[in-house]
């Protein structure tokens, strides 16, 4: 028989066993915070993302920041362009473009920052109305103007492309007429005022046998930039989009 002793000895043992395998049911494992340690995947970066599909209609280059205008549903959008450095499109093509939302600084504005789309890339995926122009015209336009005006090489090259676009897209008969049939197409450039505005003239006139003649006058605002055509009849400006 075991002693008093003994028995003692054996129950204190079975009550240290019980305490090491069976921790008090109040104690809660550790629970760490969640750390990222990994970069953020592809899906992720692309959801920052935005796409659509455009036309294009110009490139503005003498601001503090490039800039891309495209125009959707007749809605025109500004894109801070650093990505398109080609330089390549022309008024009218269809783009895709892959934008996201940013800022920018404006400058001599406290340096405030203001929302802004900035591009990330864009690619052609038609032709508009002025590539198919040229394809089809396959000439240059010629132009005059007075010698008493100093107009800088960069804004007759925007009177140009302005012009260009007029005839890729003109209701004229006589514009089209001379554009099927390849003649020679020029136009004159003058300063010009109606109704208190300042505007830029400029003559469209077909090269014929006898010479040429003016056939539409087109008026663009110094102050808007706007293209408007001068209806004789009715002696006015009527906007041209």
């Amino acid at each position: 028989m075991l002693n008093l002793k003994t028995i003692t000895v054996i129950i204190a043992l079975a009550i240290i066993q019980a305490c090491s395998t069976n921790p008090p049911k109040s104690a809660k494992p550790e629970i760490k915070p969640a750390v990222r340690d990994t970069a953020p995947t592809n899906k992720e970066i692309v959801e920052k993302r935005h796409e659509g599909n455009f036309a294009f209609v110009k490139y503005i280059d003498d601001g503090d920041y490039s800039q891309l205008i495209a125009s959707e549903d007749k809605s025109a959008w500004s894109f801070i362009n650093n990505a398109d450095t080609t330089r390549n499109l022309n008024r009218g093509d269809l783009v895709k473009i892959t934008w996201k939302e940013g800022t920018i600084t404006m400058a001599g504005d406290d340096d405030a920052e203001v929302p802004a789309k900035l591009l990330i890339s864009i690619k052609k995926i038609g032709d508009g109305s002025v590539s198919k122009f040229r394809k089809l015209y396959l000439k240059k336009i010629k132009y005059t103007w007075p010698t008493t005006e100093d107009y800088t090489s960069s804004y007759l090259d925007r009177l140009y492309l302005t012009a260009e676009y007029y005839l890729a897209t003109t209701q004229n008969s006589l514009l089209k007429q001379a554009i099927n049939n390849k003649q020679d197409i020029t136009y004159s450039i003058e300063p010009q005022e109606k109704n208190g505005k300042s505007y830029t003239m400029l003559g469209l006139a077909p090269v014929g046998p006898n010479g040429s003649n003016v056939v539409q006058w087109l008026y663009i605002g110094d102050e808007n930039d706007k293209l408007y055509e001068y209806d004789l009849a009715n002696d006015n400006l009527v906007e041209y989009k």
